[in-house]
C-alpha cells in the first residue's frame, strides 16, 4: 500500500444524498501499514456513562453508548478505490462492503461511496509517520481477537467481543433494545475501540468504553509469536512494519 494513506486521519464533513451533513461527529481513523482502525463518537456523552467499569453502566448509558461506531481492519486501495476491509466492528456487520473512491482536492481527501451515495472530507495530520506498525493479536484466554495500530506518536486498539456474540439486528441500537436483561446489554457494548498517545506512555484518550479514557494501555513483547496486553497473553497473528513498544 502506497505511505500516502499511513497516518491520523480526523473527518470534517460527511454528507448524505437527502441533504443531510454531519460535522460534529468526533471521527478518527489511524492508518498503518495496512491495517487500520477508526473511532466515530458522538459529541456530548451524558454523566450517566462516566462510569468505572461496564458493570457500572445503566440502561440509559448502555442506549447512549450504542450510538458510537467503530472498526478496525485491512485497507486496500487499487486505482483509487479504497476497500476498508472490517475484521473487529462495533456496530453489526453492514450488508454493503465499505468501499470508497478516493481523491484529493487540495489538502482535503474526499471518500465518495461505491455502494452507497455519500461523501466524506478527511484531513490528514502533519505528525510524524514513525514509527508505523500493526498487530492482529488473538487472546488466549478467550479466543477473541484484536488490533492494535501505531503511526508515528499515536495509537488505536480495538478489541473484539467474546467469541459467539452475535448482532441480529440492523445497529447496535436495535440490538440493545431488544436485549432481555441489562447483563445483555453490558455483553453487546463490550467491544473497545481506543485512541490515544504511544509518545504519553500509550495513554488513551478516546474510547467506545468511557472508563478506559485517561488510562495507560501496558504492552510488551513475550518472545516470537507472544503478546503482553494489559497483563493478559495473547498471540501475534500478523505483524508488519518497525516495531517501537518503548
Amino acid at each position: 500500500m502506497s505511505r500516502e494513506f499511513v497516518g491520523l486521519w480526523r473527518r470534517s464533513l460527511l454528507a448524505l444524498p437527502d441533504g443531510s451533513s454531519d460535522d460534529t461527529t468526533h471521527v478518527t481513523w489511524l492508518q498503518g501499514p495496512s491495517l487500520f482502525a477508526d473511532l466515530r463518537q458522538p459529541t456530548q456523552r451524558p454523566a450517566c456513562c462516566l462510569v468505572q467499569s461496564l458493570g457500572g453502566l445503566s440502561p440509559e448509558a448502555c442506549r447512549w453508548l450504542a450510538t458510537q461506531a467503530g472498526f478496525a481492519g485491512t485497507f486496500q486501495i487499487q486505482s483509487g478505490i479504497a476497500d476498508w476491509r472490517r475484521e473487529i466492528d462495533f456496530q453489526p456487520l453492514a450488508a454493503l462492503p465499505d468501499s470508497g473512491e478516493l481523491e484529493w482536492h487540495g489538502d482535503i481527501l474526499v471518500e465518495r461511496g461505491i455502494h452507497a451515495p455519500y461523501f466524506e472530507h478527511w484531513h490528514v495530520s502533519g505528525e510524524v509517520l514513525a514509527p508505523c506498525f500493526a498487530f492482529r493479536l488473538q487472546s488466549s484466554e478467550d479466543g477473541r481477537g484484536a488490533i492494535l495500530v501505531r503511526s508515528g506518536p499515536f495509537f488505536m486498539l480495538a478489541r473484539d467481543r467474546a467469541p459467539g456474540t452475535v448482532l441480529m439486528q440492523a445497529s447496535l441500537s436495535a440490538c440493545i433494545a431488544i436485549a432481555p436483561d441489562l447483563a445483555s446489554m453490558r455483553a453487546l457494548l463490550d467491544c473497545e475501540i481506543s485512541f490515544g498517545r504511544a509518545d504519553a506512555g500509550w495513554k488513551i484518550t478516546h474510547s467506545t468504553l468511557p472508563w478506559r479514557e485517561g488510562r495507560h494501555v501496558a504492552v510488551a513483547r513475550r518472545g516470537t509469536n507472544g503478546f503482553i496486553l494489559d497483563g493478559a497473553e495473547w498471540a501475534i497473528l500478523h505483524s508488519e512494519g518497525e516495531e517501537v513498544l518503548a
